[in-house]
């Protein structure tokens, strides 16, 4: 008999798959009800994956939350004060604190969501920080290419995870993982640093550039005014990632909007968004949104159909 089926009636587990989240509750721990706006987790541990376009404002009652974008751009309003965030930024939400993400611009996003009970929030920290309530230097980080690799890593082993016993470790060994992050001092994770105009005005030309047209990346270091050796490690330091990476990020922006919004063969989104090989293509978007081109389209139904 599996982990899954010796658990208590009320306490099962499971995967829920809808057109906007990929849904996982650890059972046990907190339950009752809360007013709209301020949300109960009933469990001690929840993992969500989300492409849906936003949420309301709202706070949540006796939990933490840690929100991780994974690929793309979403807007994050925190009070009265909204930010841009982008793959491989986190921020970490208390109790109280009303907030909610939209939509930004054109641009699809995707990111985890995690949530914890105070007592085993309370436990985390003492174990990676050595005190229940560590203080915080600031509540939002951005992960580097190697940090990030391992939340993608341990992603994919909550994913493959075949019994509650496996993804419990896994769903918690990504927790703490991320949680110690914001345990350590500003100047070692610091969050995503000010963009210089030269940069943000760079951003601008590549997310200006018409994908569908051949463009070669010597033509878009030019674009820059920088040498290609220049240019790439400034965009390391201030985006967190490779140029080339960023690139295909913006492609596959395209491409999904191209797959909600329109029935466009999946072979002629991959070339509108300027992939000549379609299976290269293929490989790119499964492992950026963990779903083929053609999920995808399945799981975010257009009225064009």
């Amino acid at each position: 008999m599996t982990d899954t089926q010796k658990k208590k009636p009320g306490e099962t587990s499971k995967f829920i798959r809808d057109s906007r989240e990929l849904f996982y509750n650890i059972p046990n721990g907190i339950s009752g009800n809360a007013p709209k706006n301020v949300m109960n987790s009933k469990h001690e541990l929840t993992f969500h994956i989300w492409t849906s376009p936003g949420s309301d404002m709202h706070a949540h009652e006796n939990y933490l939350e840690l929100f991780i974008v994974t690929n793309g751009k979403l807007l994050h309003q925190f009070g009265d004060r909204s930010t841009v965030m982008q793959t491989g930024d986190a921020f970490l939400i208390f109790p109280g604190q009303y907030h909610q993400h939209r939509q930004y611009k054109h641009y699809t996003s995707q990111h985890i969501n995690l949530t914890c009970s105070l007592p085993r929030a309370a436990a985390m920290f003492k174990s990676l920080c050595g005190t229940e309530t560590p203080e915080i230097p600031k509540q939002s980080i951005h992960f580097n290419d190697s940090e990030f690799s391992v939340v993608k890593d341990i992603q994919a082993l909550i994913l493959r995870s075949q019994t509650d016993h496996y993804m419990n470790a896994a769903v918690q060994s990504l927790y703490s993982f991320a949680l110690s992050f914001f345990c350590l001092p500003q100047t070692v994770a610091e969050s995503p640093k000010a963009l210089p105009k030269w940069m943000q005005q760079f951003l601008q030309e590549l997310e200006s550039i018409d994908f569908s047209t051949p463009i070669h990346m010597t033509d878009i270091y030019a674009m820059s005014g920088y040498s290609q050796s220049a240019l790439s490690q400034q965009f390391k330091k201030y985006m967190g990632q490779t140029l080339v990476s960023y690139i295909n990020d913006l492609k596959l922006n395209h491409a999904c909007n191209q797959l909600k919004n329109t029935n466009f063969p999946l072979i002629d989104v991959a070339k509108s968004a300027g992939f000549e090989s379609y299976p290269h293509f293929s490989r790119l978007f499964k492992s950026k949104f963990g779903l083929s081109p053609l999920q995808y389209r399945a799981s975010n139904p257009s009225d064009k159909f």
